[in-house]
């Protein structure tokens, strides 16, 4: 077959464009002004989490950079102010979400795992409201494994592989369809039940039953093979695989007409495409116009044109035309509309230089380590960049290099491609020939969302259904007690917390809205409006917050993380290690004969039982009359709240614990305040090595079984509340009377409206952040504030004294009513608004309410020990995984930044791994490693 090479029109949009002679060149002008002008009026935003680590254990704390980049270059976004990111479980619901304000496109934040979470595998969802534009998928979306702490003494659970009895095959042909009588490279994708690719053969026969070709997957349940198909023919596939019998996969049928394209990108400075004319093509469509488009980011940079002269054409394309990522180069007919497509990875000479400096010195555990970073562009000139830096033992923390989610592979390659890619840093790790030939299969197989001309050659152009966010809102309307809208109404805003205050007026449907509610999560607003004669005789509703549903993930939770084979074996490896450090940095003791008291047997606080454990006398605790658990502990129990070994003979009572526990749960020490010290089994004070700082392991009756109170004969002499006064929300609406009713004037003693309800509600636990949660499943449960649906999140940020009465709402139906996100129930909590006017939903006319605001989550610090000279051989243990994060680093204009830390008492190869981005849009991350001894 006759090729000619068509001479090729690269354009930059900054350039005037120019085209052949004896070409018709309005169709590239017009597509360049339409995506130059779909850049200019919507662009596209991306997020990316840089985390800490890429394990986690229950009681971890996840930290983050957020990262907001546009454009095809990356640069950080100035488009959206806010940014969403969201904790969801193994079920695909949101455990726990936060908002984040962006700053010149960066933001941080943190999730605490509690204990009461269960091990398994969570996902990290982030995106602003402008990318809801684009739909989930183009969403930060990012599984992490966690594990729990082991019950000592019970059967572990064993890691029994997935029954796989279903596998999926694909076929893709590489320009989207086969051709008669032109040759055609293939690709096959394998699938498992699992969700992850697995090894595969297969032979090709045609109808007669004649074999044409082979295959055999390569890499992750990837292969390639060439076919030419004849007419009159139709293809399938013999597969065969372990653990299921052959079977057999049709082949996508092939057409009379069209072209193949053909890429070439095994060239280090070129890429060369290859198009194909049918014979049927070249007769019917000869003379007439095609053109081919390259674009990347919805960025043109590359156009050309031919006139179908000849059956085929080829094209070499330079790379440095193309930034880094992914490059879609589209053949277009006569007609404007697209033939056929191909993705194509660009490897461009952009990445920053990151350079590491350490100095000589002794990396032992405990010292100083002392680090300057220089960053620099593709030219060595210096640069100013925004950067997030995370130290971790890697010899402490499982891990597959090649499975990790990094900066490089999320911008440049995954936050472009549809569905779950398998181990994407396997093609940025170590870049060989396989490497670039397997990343190849990865764009003939996965789908390409980045961009669809056919949107953008669109005459009637979709205006974008969600807004970019510059900072929170708040939005409402104003109705009188009938339902009507009230138009011109005046609306205030307040919260005492930051002292926010804001007005408006409503519109002529009685609608208001906020903008630039800056107030912290979660903040207490005070909602008051008033008619435009000053009527207080109105109601105010509260539109709440629309977030995007939660996809449901494809992928087996057993096998989703390709991180480990096994995560039970490499935990039980990780305690085993522990343990080996426990016996290595304690005291050794002499030997003492203990007359009169039994060894304490290990347990899951004291794991080899090499602590020393004090059992608080309770008959002691149970003497001090009236008072609150923390009050017993200063009156009876010195140990408990005076530092034995220090010097300033700290208040441990009072922020200087090592931790404190209650049923399981880290909970805050101002926390003990809430609780009596009848409704108290046990308390446990746990010393490490040198006896200082104890933690604190408390037991309550209830969680111990214990707790008789219910069971006995109780005389109520307190007023009961009548059935006809009383207003509440769900009374006669939601089905069976509540399970139980606690009126407001019950709550007091307490800061946190949780505290309150811990003594006094049945069914009820609430976990460290003071969610409600059914004890009877250990299911979520809604707040109902006024009758909106709420998460549970927003309990603790009610005043105790503007409640009326809380309902606990345990039954089936209560749960079939809120919705399926809250399969616990709800508290129904009906709050007061002075004398007898009740918030109740739209039956009251007030004209104020109180609204828990869901406002910015203020980023914690993470905590890193300074080792002085006068406490670096203390014995008390320094066990951290994460040894280090900072996520704000910025270089000064000479590219260079600092940073130090102290390593932990845990030996191996520490990891150092840096990731940023420059003002240009550069991005950057270096690894690190070096060894503690």
């Amino acid at each position: 077959m006759k090729y000619l090479r068509a001479v090729p029109l690269l354009v930059l949009l900054l350039l005037n464009l120019k085209s052949f002679a004896q070409t018709d060149s309005s169709f590239l002008k017009k597509a360049v002004a339409l995506s130059n002008k779909q850049l200019t009026d919507k662009p596209t935003e991306k997020v990316y989490l840089h985390l800490d680590k890429p394990f986690y254990n229950i009681t971890d704390t996840i930290w983050f950079k957020v990262y907001t980049v546009t454009g095809a270059e990356h640069q950080l976004s100035d488009i959206s102010g806010v940014v969403h990111v969201e904790l969801i479980n193994a079920k695909d619901s949101v455990a726990r979400r936060i908002n984040l304000k962006l700053t010149n496109g960066v933001a941080w934040g943190d999730f605490v795992l509690p204990g009461n979470y269960k091990a398994g595998s969570y996902r990290l969802r982030a995106y602003t409201n402008w990318m809801r534009n684009q739909g989930t998928v183009a969403m930060f979306d990012q599984r992490i494994q966690v594990n729990g702490r082991p019950v000592f003494g019970a059967n572990q659970p064993q890691n029994q592989p997935a029954t796989e009895n279903k596998t999926d095959v694909q076929f893709f042909a590489e320009s989207g369809s086969l051709v008669n009588g032109l040759r055609s490279k293939i690709a096959v994708k394998v699938i498992g039940q699992n969700g992850l690719g697995r090894d595969a053969k297969g032979s090709i026969t045609d109808n007669d039953g004649n074999e044409v070709a082979e295959f055999e997957t390569t890499h992750l349940g990837m292969g390639i093979f060439a076919l030419l198909p004849q007419a009159g023919k139709t293809y399938k596939a013999k597969i065969t695989t372990d653990g299921i019998p052959p079977f057999t996969v049709d082949l996508p049928k092939a057409g009379d007409e069209g072209f193949t394209m053909t890429v070439n990108n095994r060239l280090t400075d070129s890429i060369n495409i290859k198009l194909t004319a049918s014979s049927k093509t070249l007769g019917t469509k000869q003379h007439a116009y095609y053109y081919l488009v390259g674009q990347s980011g919805g960025k043109v940079y590359y156009t050309t044109s031919f006139k179908l002269e000849d059956p085929g054409y080829s094209f070499k394309i330079e790379k440095k035309r193309f930034p880094s990522g992914i490059a879609q180069f589209t053949l277009f007919g006569a007609d404007a509309e697209p033939l056929n497509e191909r993705i194509a990875f660009i490897r461009a000479n952009d990445t920053l230089k990151l350079k590491l400096n350490i100095a000589a010195q002794k990396l032992a555990t405990r010292n100083a380590v002392s680090v300057v970073m220089e960053a620099a562009n593709n030219a060595s000139k210096p640069v100013i960049g925004a950067f997030s830096v995370s130290v971790i033992n890697e010899s402490r923390i499982p891990f597959n290099q090649n499975a990790e989610s990094t900066i490089l592979n999320n911008l440049l390659l995954t936050s472009d491609l549809k569905g779950y890619i398998e181990q994407p840093n396997y093609y940025f790790n170590n870049i060989t020939d396989k490497t670039e030939s397997d990343l190849d299969m990865l764009m003939l197989t996965q789908g390409y969302h980045g961009f669809e001309w056919r949107k953008t050659l669109s005459e009637k152009q979709e205006q974008p259904d969600f807004k970019a966010e510059k900072s929170l809102s708040l939005a409402g309307a104003l109705q009188t007690p009938g339902g009507k809208p009230i138009p011109n109404g005046k609306v205030t805003l307040l919260g005492n917390r930051e002292n926010f205050y804001a007005d408006t007026v409503t519109n002529l449907n009685g609608d208001f809205k906020f903008e630039d509610v800056d107030v912290s999560d979660t903040s207490h607003l005070l909602v008051q409006a008033r008619k435009q004669n000053d009527g207080k005789n109105v109601t105010i509703f509260v539109k709440q917050t629309d977030y995007p549903k939660v996809e449901k993930t494809t992928t087996s939770v057993s096998n989703q993380i390709a991180l480990f084979s096994n995560p039970q074996q490499i935990f039980a490896q990780y305690l085993e290690q522990q343990k080996a450090d426990s016996l290595k940095n304690g005291v050794a003791l002499k030997e003492v004969v203990i007359k009169g008291k039994k060894a304490t047997a290990p347990n899951e606080f004291n794991r080899n039982g090499t602590n020393q454990v004090v059992n608080v006398n309770m008959a002691k605790l149970r003497a001090v009359k009236d008072v609150s658990l923390k009050t017993a502990l200063y009156t009876a129990e010195p140990r408990a709240h005076i530092e034995l070994g220090g010097t300033y003979k700290n208040d441990i009572l009072n922020g200087f614990a090592s931790s404190m526990l209650v049923d399981g749960t880290i909970v805050d020490e101002q926390q003990l305040a809430f609780y009596s010290v009848d409704e108290i089994e046990s308390v446990q004070l746990v010393f490490g090595a040198g006896g200082i700082k104890p933690k604190f392991v408390i037991t309550t009756k209830r969680y111990a079984g214990t707790d008789t109170t219910v069971l006995k004969e109780v005389n109520i002499r307190s007023t009961k509340t009548s059935k006809a006064n009383y207003r509440g929300y769900s009374a006669g609406k939601l089905g069976p009377a509540p399970d139980q009713v606690i009126m407001g004037e019950k709550l007091v003693g307490c800061t946190k409206l949780s505290d309150c309800l811990r003594n006094q509600i049945f069914g009820v636990i609430f976990d460290v952040n003071g969610n409600p949660i059914n004890s009877r499943d250990n299911k979520k449960m809604a707040i109902l504030l006024n009758g909106a649906v709420l998460d549970g999140s927003v309990l603790n940020s009610i005043s105790a004294a503007d409640v009326y009465s809380i309902e606990v709402l345990r039954g089936a139906s209560y749960a079939v009513a809120i919705g399926s996100e809250f399969p616990g129930g709800a508290l129904a909590i009906t709050t007061k608004q002075g004398g007898d006017n009740y918030v109740t939903g739209s039956s009251s006319s007030s004209g104020v309410i109180t609204y828990p605001f869901k406002g910015f989550y203020k980023a914690r610090t993470f905590y890193s020990p300074k080792y002085t000279a006068a406490n670096v051989n203390t014995n008390i243990p320094d066990y951290r995984t994460t040894i280090f994060w900072e996520p704000n680093i910025v270089t000064n204009e000479t590219g260079e930044a600092s940073f130090s830390y102290f390593n932990a008492d845990t030996r191996g190869i520490y990891r150092v791994t840096v990731e940023g981005i420059d003002a240009n849009g550069n991005l950057g991350r270096q690894v690190y490693r070096y060894k503690v001894e």
